[in-house]
């Protein structure tokens, strides 16, 4: 598979997001993400050319099997460095979402894994959202 980038992450992320195994609207993303509707679209076709959404123009989105694993994915990487950033760094937690979402991207799977044994394997993260593999 392809190296996605940042932005196609963020999509995925998105619809995993909001759906929670439905069907999203791009209208729902396009607040999400604050962006236009009409860059939403252009990206979800873009998504299911490649595989990763399942999405007919003026259709709702939803996440391919493919799609799921790497939302899943990064959403487990965004929790682990929230706890990394309020258990070790001390930051505040109103402060360590918008720099977790900056790291996720960056991260490599095995450096997560290794914060994770780092952390003692937590279950859930500082908001009390629970930490799946």
């Amino acid at each position: 598979m392809r190296t996605l980038t940042q932005t196609q992450e963020d999509y995925l992320r998105a619809i995993y997001s909001l759906g929670q195994n439905k069907p999203v609207k791009p209208v729902e993303i396009s607040r999400y993400l604050n962006l236009a509707k009409q860059t939403i679209t252009e990206r979800l076709q873009n998504l299911a050319k490649h595989g990763l959404v399942n999405y007919k123009r003026y259709g709702s989105a939803s996440l391919s099997k493919q799609g799921q694993k790497i939302a899943q994915n990064l959403t487990y990487k965004h929790r682990i460095i929230e706890v990394f950033l309020h258990k070790l760094l001390k930051q505040p937690k109103d402060k360590i979402h918008v720099e977790a979402h900056r790291l996720e991207h960056a991260f490599s799977d095995e450096s997560i894994n290794k914060i994770y044994k780092l952390l003692r394997k937590p279950k859930v993260d500082p908001h009390g959202q629970a930490i799946n593999r």
